[in-house]
């Protein structure tokens, strides 16, 4: 079981403390069967309430102490809006934390910004290398805990000497793969990568993107397909390895026509094939849905309108994602909220 709980006062006078533990049904229960989970140490059976169905929340008020034992409890309904910014790696969430004035007023920071996302045990810590140079596009992450702190990697954008030779001396004559953006180790060498693909006569129809917005209205107007999934594909270290190891998963839907599709959800599914990806590797990657995200603008505002331009993103226009190894598929809300439950319950 993984459960986020967090303590609350049973009231404001009484000294026993709960935690309210929020559980999951697994795949193969049901409403009415008793389970075995943990939380902050302590075990416990509960009952899964009647009716609810595999995928299903429901949260459970366990004793800390502090007086007579009590038996945990269900949790009458509540209403959660959780709207302030996370990340969830493996079974670890992140939240950004606020900076205090006195951290907005330091003068040291002017150069290397940074934006700390704290976990219970740890905290990330995404910073850029030199704010001076806004040139400079490298940002780098760190996990800090109590007893120690280490560097985890740094994202940068492709340089000349990335490129196969052919793409620097003749890119008009060019057709293969170009890198992007690397995701580079502590000592400098590449770990992974996000590529584009170029290809004779690729663009010949880029022109068709003018029929964009009556496109877009038919799909508001006439159909349910509102949602939509875009996968993009990230590579190991060999620029000319076309498997990928893990895929980027964006969730979008359109509020209308005339405005960008609102992003509802961004994660990073390794490829079963590939074998599992160190934690510290998924930290690393998160650099990059953090940076696009919008969070983290405000902080990093003069060199990341660099960066944001040059990560590839998805553009809704077939031809660039295509060429930016970048697949999409559109969807109506119950296909989108049926697709979300299986995300979950994987």
């Amino acid at each position: 079981w993984t459960a986020n709980f967090f303590p609350v006062p049973s009231s404001a006078t009484m000294a026993k403390k709960y935690l309210r533990v929020n559980l999951r049904v697994p795949g193969w229960a049901q409403g009415g069967q008793m389970i075995e989970a943990s939380a902050a140490g302590k075990k416990f059976a509960v009952q899964i309430p009647a009716g609810l169905q595999p995928g299903q929340y429901f949260t459970v008020r366990v004793p800390t102490g502090g007086g007579a034992e009590m038996k945990h409890s269900i949790a009458p309904p509540e209403i959660q809006f959780n709207l302030e910014p996370n990340i969830v790696i493996g079974n670890d969430k992140y939240y950004k934390e606020v900076k205090s004035c006195g951290e907005w007023c330091d003068v040291s920071q002017i150069c290397c910004p940074y934006v700390r996302f704290a976990g219970k045990n740890d905290e990330l810590v995404y910073h850029h290398q030199c704010c001076c140079l806004p040139c400079c596009c490298n940002f780098s992450v760190k996990k800090k805990s109590e007893s120690k702190e280490h560097d985890l990697g740094t994202i940068a954008l492709a340089g000349c000497c990335d490129q196969p030779l052919m793409a620097v001396l003749c890119p008009c004559c060019y057709v293969g793969p170009l890198m992007q953006a690397k995701f580079q180790a502590p000592d400098g060498n590449t770990k992974y990568l996000l590529k584009s693909e170029v290809k004779c006569c690729q663009y010949c129809c880029i022109f068709l993107a003018l029929c964009s917005p009556c496109y877009r209205t038919f799909r508001f107007c006439c159909t349910d397909h509102q949602y939509t999934t875009y996968e993009q594909n990230l590579y190991g270290p060999n620029l000319s390895d076309n498997d990928p190891v893990a895929k980027v998963i964006y969730t979008e839907r359109m509020i209308c026509p005339c405005i960008p599709d609102e992003r509802v959800q961004m994660r990073i599914e390794p490829n079963a094939d590939k074998g599992e990806i160190p934690i510290d590797d998924l930290v690393l990657l998160s650099i990059f849905p953090t940076l696009i995200s919008g969070y983290v603008t405000m902080e990093f505002l003069c060199p990341i309108i660099p960066m944001l331009g040059s990560l590839p993103q998805p553009s809704g226009i077939s031809v660039v994602d295509d060429a930016n190894n970048i697949q999409f598929a559109h969807m109506n809300v119950k296909d989108a909220l049926a697709t979300r439950q299986e995300n979950d319950m994987a």
